[in-house]
Protein backbone atom coordinates (compact mmCIF):
# COMPACT_ATOMS: atom_id res chain seq x y z
CA UNK A 1 0.00 0.00 0.00
CA UNK A 2 1.00 3.56 -1.36
CA UNK A 3 0.71 5.64 2.41
CA UNK A 4 1.57 9.28 2.20
CA UNK A 5 1.90 10.38 6.26
CA UNK A 6 2.22 13.85 6.89
CA UNK A 7 4.62 15.14 10.23
CA UNK A 8 5.44 18.04 11.97
CA UNK A 9 8.48 19.00 11.04
CA UNK A 10 9.56 21.22 13.73
CA UNK A 11 7.39 22.17 17.11
CA UNK A 12 7.26 20.10 19.98
CA UNK A 13 6.14 17.01 18.23
CA UNK A 14 8.30 17.08 15.60
CA UNK A 15 11.40 14.66 17.19
CA UNK A 16 8.79 12.35 18.87
CA UNK A 17 7.21 12.11 15.93
CA UNK A 18 10.28 11.15 13.54
CA UNK A 19 11.40 8.88 16.30
CA UNK A 20 7.92 6.78 16.49
CA UNK A 21 8.15 6.69 12.72
CA UNK A 22 12.04 5.46 12.97
CA UNK A 23 10.36 2.88 15.10
CA UNK A 24 7.82 1.70 12.84
CA UNK A 25 10.21 0.74 10.54
CA UNK A 26 9.51 4.14 8.26
CA UNK A 27 13.27 5.91 9.58
CA UNK A 28 13.66 9.70 7.27
CA UNK A 29 17.50 9.80 6.15
CA UNK A 30 19.61 12.95 8.27
CA UNK A 31 19.63 15.05 4.95
CA UNK A 32 16.02 15.05 5.10
CA UNK A 33 15.83 16.52 7.88
CA UNK A 34 18.96 18.94 7.83
CA UNK A 35 18.25 19.87 4.28
CA UNK A 36 14.32 21.19 5.39
CA UNK A 37 12.60 19.06 2.56
CA UNK A 38 8.96 18.71 1.91
CA UNK A 39 8.53 15.39 1.22
CA UNK A 40 10.62 12.43 1.70
CA UNK A 41 10.38 8.38 0.68
CA UNK A 42 10.66 5.69 3.12
CA UNK A 43 9.75 2.23 3.57
CA UNK A 44 8.27 0.57 0.43
CA UNK A 45 6.27 3.12 -1.09
CA UNK A 46 5.53 5.16 1.78
CA UNK A 47 5.65 9.32 1.15
CA UNK A 48 6.00 11.37 4.69
CA UNK A 49 5.09 14.79 4.33
CA UNK A 50 7.08 17.46 7.13
CA UNK A 51 4.75 20.60 7.28
CA UNK A 52 3.41 22.59 10.10
CA UNK A 53 1.57 20.94 12.49
CA UNK A 54 -0.80 23.09 12.29
CA UNK A 55 -1.61 22.67 9.08
CA UNK A 56 -2.12 18.77 9.07
CA UNK A 57 -5.48 18.49 10.21
CA UNK A 58 -6.30 20.27 6.76
CA UNK A 59 -3.37 18.30 4.72
CA UNK A 60 -5.29 15.01 6.01
CA UNK A 61 -8.67 16.04 5.51
CA UNK A 62 -8.28 17.48 1.89
CA UNK A 63 -6.24 13.88 1.05
CA UNK A 64 -2.97 15.53 0.51
CA UNK A 65 -1.54 13.13 2.95
CA UNK A 66 -3.68 10.05 4.15
CA UNK A 67 -2.73 9.81 8.02
CA UNK A 68 -0.81 12.56 9.92
CA UNK A 69 0.71 12.82 13.01
CA UNK A 70 -0.35 16.35 14.90
CA UNK A 71 -2.46 18.01 18.11
CA UNK A 72 -5.71 17.28 19.52
CA UNK A 73 -5.38 21.19 20.10
CA UNK A 74 -4.81 22.18 16.53
CA UNK A 75 -7.97 19.79 15.51
CA UNK A 76 -10.08 21.31 17.59
CA UNK A 77 -8.75 24.58 16.31
CA UNK A 78 -9.24 23.49 12.45
CA UNK A 79 -12.57 21.35 13.08
CA UNK A 80 -11.07 19.64 10.07
CA UNK A 81 -13.07 16.13 9.11
CA UNK A 82 -10.45 13.85 10.34
CA UNK A 83 -10.83 10.49 11.69
CA UNK A 84 -9.05 10.22 15.14
CA UNK A 85 -6.80 6.49 14.77
CA UNK A 86 -4.82 6.25 17.92
CA UNK A 87 -3.28 8.69 20.63
CA UNK A 88 0.15 8.33 20.82
CA UNK A 89 1.20 9.78 24.24
CA UNK A 90 3.68 12.18 23.66
CA UNK A 91 3.26 16.06 23.65
CA UNK A 92 0.91 16.17 26.76
CA UNK A 93 -0.37 19.56 27.63
CA UNK A 94 -3.40 21.49 28.84
CA UNK A 95 -5.20 24.75 27.56
CA UNK A 96 -5.28 26.68 30.05
CA UNK A 97 -7.25 29.93 31.35
CA UNK A 98 -5.06 32.53 32.91
CA UNK A 99 -5.10 35.78 34.69
CA UNK A 100 -2.47 38.36 36.08
CA UNK A 101 -1.63 37.32 39.38
CA UNK A 102 -2.77 39.54 41.17
CA UNK A 103 -6.17 39.49 39.75
CA UNK A 104 -9.15 38.81 41.86
CA UNK A 105 -11.12 36.29 39.15
CA UNK A 106 -10.09 32.66 41.24
CA UNK A 107 -12.54 30.55 38.33
CA UNK A 108 -13.72 30.74 35.08
CA UNK A 109 -17.26 31.46 36.34
CA UNK A 110 -15.87 35.33 37.96
CA UNK A 111 -14.78 36.05 34.68
CA UNK A 112 -16.80 40.13 34.33
CA UNK A 113 -18.68 39.82 30.77
CA UNK A 114 -17.16 41.51 27.65
CA UNK A 115 -14.02 40.71 29.23
CA UNK A 116 -10.90 40.55 26.15
CA UNK A 117 -9.48 36.77 26.02
CA UNK A 118 -5.68 36.92 24.45
CA UNK A 119 -5.28 33.32 22.46
CA UNK A 120 -3.69 31.57 19.25
CA UNK A 121 -6.40 29.57 19.67
CA UNK A 122 -9.69 31.45 19.20
CA UNK A 123 -11.99 28.99 17.65
CA UNK A 124 -11.70 26.69 20.85
CA UNK A 125 -11.49 29.52 22.94
CA UNK A 126 -14.99 31.20 20.96
CA UNK A 127 -16.77 27.57 21.89
CA UNK A 128 -15.90 26.94 25.54
CA UNK A 129 -17.27 30.77 26.54
CA UNK A 130 -20.54 30.39 24.50
CA UNK A 131 -21.12 26.95 25.16
CA UNK A 132 -20.57 28.44 29.21
CA UNK A 133 -22.59 31.27 28.47
CA UNK A 134 -19.68 33.42 29.51
CA UNK A 135 -19.47 36.39 26.95
CA UNK A 136 -16.18 37.54 25.94
CA UNK A 137 -14.16 39.30 23.70
CA UNK A 138 -11.61 36.95 21.60
CA UNK A 139 -8.30 38.73 20.72
CA UNK A 140 -5.92 36.32 18.22
CA UNK A 141 -2.49 36.62 18.63
CA UNK A 142 -0.08 34.58 17.50
CA UNK A 143 3.08 34.40 19.85
CA UNK A 144 3.99 36.32 23.34
CA UNK A 145 0.45 35.87 24.78
CA UNK A 146 1.25 35.76 27.84
CA UNK A 147 2.61 39.90 27.61
CA UNK A 148 -0.91 40.62 26.52
CA UNK A 149 -2.02 41.02 29.95
CA UNK A 150 0.89 42.93 30.94
CA UNK A 151 0.47 45.63 28.14
CA UNK A 152 -3.33 46.70 27.74
CA UNK A 153 -4.38 44.17 25.47
CA UNK A 154 -6.04 41.30 27.09
CA UNK A 155 -7.76 40.77 30.50
CA UNK A 156 -6.74 37.27 30.41
CA UNK A 157 -5.42 35.09 28.06
CA UNK A 158 -5.89 30.98 26.74
CA UNK A 159 -2.93 29.01 26.43
CA UNK A 160 -1.62 25.85 26.29
CA UNK A 161 1.27 24.77 29.18
CA UNK A 162 3.04 22.05 30.39
CA UNK A 163 3.90 22.22 33.47
CA UNK A 164 2.45 26.02 34.26
CA UNK A 165 6.13 27.41 34.71
CA UNK A 166 5.96 29.85 31.95
CA UNK A 167 2.69 31.00 33.24
CA UNK A 168 4.58 31.49 36.63
CA UNK A 169 7.75 33.57 35.25
CA UNK A 170 5.35 35.92 33.11
CA UNK A 171 3.19 36.61 36.73
CA UNK A 172 0.42 34.94 35.46
CA UNK A 173 -1.92 31.98 37.83
CA UNK A 174 -3.99 29.29 36.36
CA UNK A 175 -7.76 29.40 36.65
CA UNK A 176 -8.84 26.37 34.95
CA UNK A 177 -7.93 24.18 31.97
CA UNK A 178 -10.21 24.14 28.47
CA UNK A 179 -8.53 21.21 26.83
CA UNK A 180 -6.02 18.35 27.67
CA UNK A 181 -4.17 17.63 24.02
CA UNK A 182 -1.64 15.32 23.05
CA UNK A 183 0.06 13.82 19.89
CA UNK A 184 -2.49 11.77 17.99
CA UNK A 185 -2.32 9.75 14.73
CA UNK A 186 -5.59 10.89 12.18
CA UNK A 187 -6.73 9.53 9.07
CA UNK A 188 -8.69 11.01 6.05
CA UNK A 189 -11.96 9.26 6.42
CA UNK A 190 -12.59 8.10 2.87
CA UNK A 191 -8.41 6.46 3.05
CA UNK A 192 -9.32 4.88 6.14
CA UNK A 193 -13.12 3.28 4.60
CA UNK A 194 -11.27 2.12 1.30
CA UNK A 195 -7.86 0.93 3.19
CA UNK A 196 -9.58 -0.52 7.21
CA UNK A 197 -7.00 -3.70 7.10
CA UNK A 198 -3.68 -1.34 6.59
CA UNK A 199 -5.22 0.90 8.45
CA UNK A 200 -5.07 -1.39 11.28
CA UNK A 201 -2.11 -2.94 10.46
CA UNK A 202 -0.59 0.74 11.01
CA UNK A 203 -2.32 1.43 13.94
CA UNK A 204 -1.11 -1.68 15.54
CA UNK A 205 1.95 -1.69 14.65
CA UNK A 206 2.38 2.07 16.46
CA UNK A 207 0.95 0.77 19.74
CA UNK A 208 3.35 -2.37 19.99
CA UNK A 209 5.69 0.65 19.81
CA UNK A 210 4.02 2.41 22.16
CA UNK A 211 2.98 -0.52 24.99
CA UNK A 212 6.65 -1.52 23.96
CA UNK A 213 7.83 1.87 25.70
CA UNK A 214 6.22 1.53 28.90
CA UNK A 215 7.69 -2.20 29.75
CA UNK A 216 11.33 -3.96 30.10
CA UNK A 217 12.16 -7.31 29.58
CA UNK A 218 14.06 -8.90 32.75
CA UNK A 219 16.61 -11.72 33.13
CA UNK A 220 18.01 -13.28 36.00
CA UNK A 221 19.42 -16.43 37.25
CA UNK A 222 17.99 -17.52 40.86
CA UNK A 223 18.58 -20.35 43.21
CA UNK A 224 15.79 -23.07 42.36
CA UNK A 225 14.69 -23.38 45.51
CA UNK A 226 13.45 -19.38 45.64
CA UNK A 227 11.44 -20.07 42.62
CA UNK A 228 7.98 -20.04 43.73
CA UNK A 229 9.17 -16.50 45.71
CA UNK A 230 10.38 -15.25 42.00
CA UNK A 231 7.40 -15.96 40.54
CA UNK A 232 5.43 -13.64 43.34
CA UNK A 233 7.69 -10.56 42.72
CA UNK A 234 7.88 -11.63 38.62
CA UNK A 235 4.45 -12.24 37.06
CA UNK A 236 5.50 -10.96 33.79
CA UNK A 237 2.10 -10.76 31.07
CA UNK A 238 1.67 -14.85 31.81
CA UNK A 239 4.14 -15.76 34.11
CA UNK A 240 8.02 -15.41 34.08
CA UNK A 241 9.73 -18.15 31.38
CA UNK A 242 11.85 -20.51 33.28
CA UNK A 243 14.42 -22.59 31.69
CA UNK A 244 17.47 -24.73 33.48
CA UNK A 245 20.87 -23.97 33.38
CA UNK A 246 23.67 -25.95 31.87
CA UNK A 247 25.45 -27.52 34.65
CA UNK A 248 24.08 -25.86 37.70
CA UNK A 249 20.74 -28.42 38.86
CA UNK A 250 20.55 -25.89 41.59
CA UNK A 251 19.82 -23.10 39.50
CA UNK A 252 17.66 -21.67 36.67
CA UNK A 253 17.21 -18.53 34.22
CA UNK A 254 14.00 -16.82 34.76
CA UNK A 255 12.67 -13.92 31.88
CA UNK A 256 9.89 -11.83 32.03
CA UNK A 257 8.35 -8.66 31.16
CA UNK A 258 7.53 -6.02 33.84
CA UNK A 259 6.66 -2.13 33.78
CA UNK A 260 9.16 0.63 33.57
CA UNK A 261 8.03 1.73 36.89
CA UNK A 262 8.37 -1.60 38.75
CA UNK A 263 11.93 -2.57 37.47
CA UNK A 264 13.70 -0.69 40.23
CA UNK A 265 11.67 -2.63 43.26
CA UNK A 266 11.90 -5.65 41.32
CA UNK A 267 15.00 -5.61 40.95
CA UNK A 268 15.61 -4.93 44.45
CA UNK A 269 13.36 -8.26 45.10
CA UNK A 270 15.50 -10.60 43.13
CA UNK A 271 18.40 -9.47 44.51
CA UNK A 272 17.02 -10.33 47.74
CA UNK A 273 15.86 -13.58 46.64
CA UNK A 274 19.91 -14.19 45.69
CA UNK A 275 19.63 -13.74 41.86
CA UNK A 276 22.54 -13.05 40.46
CA UNK A 277 23.07 -12.02 36.18
CA UNK A 278 20.11 -9.71 36.68
CA UNK A 279 19.71 -7.78 33.04
CA UNK A 280 17.36 -5.22 31.90
CA UNK A 281 16.72 -3.76 28.72
CA UNK A 282 14.21 -2.16 26.77
CA UNK A 283 12.01 -3.67 24.16
CA UNK A 284 11.00 -2.65 20.86
CA UNK A 285 7.52 -3.85 20.30
CA UNK A 286 5.15 -5.42 22.23
CA UNK A 287 2.84 -7.21 20.22
CA UNK A 288 -0.63 -9.12 21.59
Amino acid sequence: MHLRIAVPNKGRLATPAIELLKAIGLPLEESVLTDRKLLAKVGKGQTVLLARAADIPQYVAGGAADVGITGVDLLEESAAAVERLQPLGFGRCRLDVAVPQDSPITTLTQIPPGSVVATSFPAVVERHFAAAGLPVTVRTVSGATEVTTHIGVADLIVDLTASGTTLQQNQLREIGTILQSEAVLVGNPTFVAAHASEVAELTATIRSVLDARLRRYLMANVPRARLEAVREVLPGLDGPTVMDLMGRPDWVAIHAVAGEREVNGIVAALRSLGATGILVMPIERMVP
